[in-house]
């Protein structure tokens, strides 16, 4: 079986697995949706962050299943389950933006791994982050947090369409623009 082929195969089985266990949770089973919960919540809690950049990403993160749990009798359990929790999570995050209108700061993202060998490599690292975030801050909206689901979270264009709530047409340009927009800033020559 080629590569393609097996991870086919891989996704389909999780796909079921994921639609027994939201099935399961629908019906009202605590220990499936106790599966989703960890299935699911690096991700949900790493959307979060990238939209508030700060500590209360963690409480959203756990608002967002509190939310699904409580409306779970909404939710198509012939839908993928990703797409639904981040629609939660979106809303409750913009909502938190739309209370304090304060913008995301570079200085408040956390190291993501091991530092660059020796402090200049590290340093040269840090600013290419650095100049990476300040980057996806500059962008709207639509395309950021579309590039975050597609780079970051690997999400497909329909689940992303289906958590943003836009047409897939829509989730396609505002990568094609995001896209376009990062690689003329990180082209462009630094100002420090």
């Amino acid at each position: 079986m080629a590569e393609g082929e097996e991870r086919a195969v891989i996704d389909a089985d999780n796909r079921r697995a994921e639609l027994e266990l939201a099935s399961r949770a629908r019906r009202g089973d605590a220990a499936a949706f106790d599966e989703l919960v960890l299935r699911f919540r690096r991700p949900v809690y790493r959307f979060c962050w990238r939209l508030l950049r700060s500590p209360d990403a963690e409480d959203l993160a756990q608002d967002t299943f509190v939310r699904a749990f409580v409306h779970f009798e909404r939710f198509d359990p012939e839908r993928p389950v990703l797409p639904w929790l981040i629609a939660i999570a979106r809303r409750l995050c913009l909502d938190v933006l739309r209370r304090r209108k304060v913008k995301a700061r570079v200085e408040t993202l956390p190291d993501t791994g091991p530092p660059a060998p020796g402090p200049e490599g590290e340093a040269s690292l840090r600013e290419q982050l650095s100049r990476l975030e300040r980057a996806l801050d500059d962008l709207d909206e639509g395309p950021r947090v579309a590039i975050v689901l597609f780079h970051i979270e690997e999400m497909s264009y329909r689940d992303i369409a289906a958590a943003l709530e836009v047409p897939m047409g829509t989730v396609m340009t505002w990568l094609h623009r995001g896209r376009a927009q990062l690689k003329r800033a990180l082209e462009s020559p630094s100002v420090t």
